[in-house]
């Protein structure tokens, strides 16, 4: 087995994922709600441009605004008028099919079918396998979520 060198480490590391994801500004813009629907657009307001110049949502940054979408949208629609606890995401399946490079609107879609939530307790739903689209189709997948309600 070979040990690599403090240099020879640096040398294969990305310089997005040790540092660059600490410059990301990001904001909600807007969400629409709807029994079964969360629509988000998120804005990009700073971030590092990787080697091409352009921004590249990134596989983390996604993951975040899925966590953010899937917990407004687990208060909402049961009627908390704030966050009762910490909500988890569970699970998370997504594909990236095409790079994401647009900075402002970017679209966050979760459908949450009826079928997908389950009561586990009186203090606590579980939504399983929420269908997250991000920017039409260009991340795909699902995420499951624990809600605390009270």
């Amino acid at each position: 087995m070979i040990q690599l060198t403090k240099a020879q480490q640096q040398a294969y590391m990305s310089d997005y994922l040790e540092n660059g994801w600490r410059e990301e500004r990001m904001a909600l813009d807007s969400v629409t709600l709807e029994p079964g629907y969360i629509d988000g657009k998120i804005n990009v307001n700073q971030f590092r441009a990787m080697g091409d110049g352009q921004f590249h949502l990134s596989a983390q940054s996604a993951m975040i605004w899925i966590s953010q979408l899937g917990i407004i949208y687990g208060c909402w629609d049961n009627q908390l008028t704030e966050k009762a606890g910490e909500v988890y995401l569970r699970d998370l399946d997504i594909k990236f099919r095409r790079t994401i490079n647009k900075t402002e609107c970017v679209r966050f879609e979760g459908f949450f079918p009826k079928h997908c939530k389950k009561q586990l307790s009186e203090n606590l739903v579980y939504y399983k396998n929420a269908q997250i689209h991000v920017e039409s189709g260009a991340f795909t997948g699902s995420a499951s979520f624990m809600v605390p309600i009270a």
